[in-house]
């Protein structure tokens, strides 16, 4: 159910109920695949919790008040407060365990059997997980397995291909990464790193674990610039026109999109490499909260290079 700044106040921060707001956008494909998704939740915590959507266009002054930056975002409120929130495609799990966190933070005296999930839940949130950083190509995936590696998360890399005019600061890669579809002992060293990952490889990861997804969202028109520019330094040409690339790119995402939300063994943010490169302080703090609070955040910051932001749309 969508609500206007007018309802805010009655429909949220006066419900003696958890609840979950999802702030989303009209052009944010992101957002689009996942309403389906948000109505099932409300149907489904329909007796204990509620769950509405705030379109951020048409209540900017909320979207400033929460500081929404990124789209889909979705905040859980508590007796009028919000408890938590998380930026990126979720699963119903794990909109359900931010309305699990609400309900906890509501004053009144849980019982044992939410006790127990409480405990359940905490139990899940501890166990090591592996972080992945994936994308299309040429979206700022090296960039960021830099600043994960500057704020505390060590990146799994053989440092096999080194550092050049393309990406001077290196690759970050790990070329046994490409054995995870027939699932290699690699990834038993993966738990607390951060691994490259091309996006259509991360079907094959093992639902047995935990990850942790940062995917990178980059202006497709500069990813074909910089794609080709990478190719001609190689010696490679290609006659595929852009527009042919850019149509493969946009289906594939689609497609990632509409798989994603069943996949409850990922948890992801989307991260925008143009915003990001425009307003670090912002998307780091968001990164910050998708790993618990655990980053160094200026140590990331002082990775950011806008020297390097070379292929730019027009």
């Amino acid at each position: 159910m969508e609500i206007r700044e007018i309802d805010f106040e009655e429909m949220v921060l006066n419900s003696d109920r958890p609840v979950l707001v999802d702030f989303w956008a009209s052009w944010c494909p992101p957002c689009k695949m996942m309403q389906p998704v948000v109505d099932r939740m409300a149907t489904t915590v329909d007796d204990w919790a509620d769950v509405y959507s705030v379109n951020i266009d048409r209540c900017p002054n909320l979207a400033g008040q929460y500081e929404v930056s990124g789209v889909p975002t979705f905040i859980a409120f508590a007796d009028g407060k919000p408890v938590d929130r998380r930026t990126g495609a979720l699963t119903e799990g794990q909109m359900m365990t931010l309305l699990k966190k609400a309900e906890e933070s509501m004053p009144q005296i849980a019982d044992d059997s939410v006790a127990e999930q409480a405990e359940s839940e905490v139990e899940i949130s501890e166990r090591p997980y592996i972080t992945i950083v994936s994308g299309l190509p040429r979206s700022g995936t090296s960039m960021m397995m830099r600043m994960l590696a500057a704020g505390g998360i060590p990146a799994l890399t053989d440092e096999l291909r080194t550092p050049d005019e393309d990406n001077p600061n290196g690759y970050y890669e790990f070329e046994d990464v490409k054995s995870i579809e027939n699932y290699t002992t690699w990834i038993d060293r993966a738990p607390g790193h951060s691994v490259k990952m091309v996006y259509s490889l991360l079907e094959h990861l093992p639902t047995d674990l935990d990850y942790r997804i940062v995917f990178m969202r980059r202006d497709v028109g500069e990813i074909l610039q910089s794609q080709k520019a990478m190719l001609k330094r190689n010696g490679i040409e290609t006659d595929i026109p852009d527009n042919t690339m850019k149509t493969l790119f946009e289906r594939q995402l689609r497609k990632f999109y509409i798989w994603l939300p069943s996949q409850t063994h990922l948890k992801l943010i989307n991260v925008s490499y143009n915003e990001l490169l425009s307003r670090p302080e912002s998307l780091i703090a968001q990164i910050n909260r998708h790993f618990d609070e655990s980053l160094d955040l200026n140590a990331m910051a002082a990775t950011v290079d806008p020297a390097l932001y070379r292929h730019r749309a027009a």
